[in-house]
């Protein structure tokens, strides 16, 4: 067996008891870099499929070289702020209020005149904070374009909790326009709402509410915590969404 460093288990010789240990450290350490360099290849090659999947489906709902490039970079910029928050916390999960606050100010300044954002500091899994970041960016790129964030005076509130304990835990999100232009809905189905709509729900086997409101847009998403809290959140006590303020957009309903 060669190891990481080089040297060669059948030709060393580790005379006494410190020689033992040093080689089980050094068989120790081995086994770790091994592990650690199976999980990176894993996930670089998720990472390679899931950028495919938005290349084509991006291609498949664009007419022009330009409108492709304009979503597809949009659509990876999305991506890599969700991996942005992952790094940060050695890839065991993405803070939540991190994520929202980096997929917003793309768009304006969050907590500003426009945007405004409330919920604990939940740590989301790796899927989760893909999917959700994307589902973030293709809700503001639309308010951008035809909703509240169109106009000055719009203003959008994203919020999230969580509710009950234990294993029946559920994790819930908001987006909610205001003060935007007379909604209407969108005769067209691109690919920015099968992510709003449909994928995300069923990356995180959530239930998923996405209406165009005369008011202003409003999504929902609705999900079993299993699916979207890191481990280390899950061993975290939180309080009971039910005392949550609701004043910008009641997700319980």
């Amino acid at each position: 067996m060669r190891l990481a460093n080089g040297v060669n288990t059948h030709t060393m010789r580790w005379p006494g008891p410190a020689g033992a240990v040093s080689f089980a450290a050094i068989k120790q350490e081995n086994e770790q870099l091994r592990s650690m360099t199976d999980e990176l290849g894993h996930r670089i090659k998720n990472l390679v499929a899931v950028m495919q999947s938005i290349s084509r489906q991006t291609m498949h709902h664009t007419t022009t070289k330009d409108d492709f490039e304009v979503r597809f970079a949009g659509r990876l910029g999305a991506l890599g702020r969700s991996i942005d928050c992952l790094m940060a916390n050695d890839w065991h999960e993405a803070r939540i209020d991190e994520l929202v606050r980096l997929e917003l100010t793309t768009f304006g300044a969050l907590d500003g005149a426009q945007f405004s954002a409330e919920g604990p500091p939940i740590g989301l899994q790796p899927n989760a904070a893909r999917n959700i970041g994307l589902a973030l960016h293709e809700l503001a790129t639309n308010a951008c374009k035809h909703g509240a964030l169109s106009v000055p005076e719009g203003k959008v509130a994203v919020h999230w909790e969580l509710v009950n304990r234990g294993e029946g835990q559920r994790f819930r999100m908001s987006w909610c326009e205001s003060g935007g232009p007379m909604v209407i809905k969108p005769k067209h189905r691109g690919f920015g709402r099968q992510v709003i709509q449909r994928l995300t729900a069923q990356a995180l086997k959530a239930k998923v509410t996405h209406e165009f409101l005369p008011g202003g847009v409003r999504w929902k998403l609705d999900s079993s915590a299993t699916f979207v809290i890191s481990a280390r959140s899950a061993a975290t006590t939180y309080v009971d969404g039910s005392g949550t303020d609701r004043r910008a957009c009641d997700v319980s309903q």
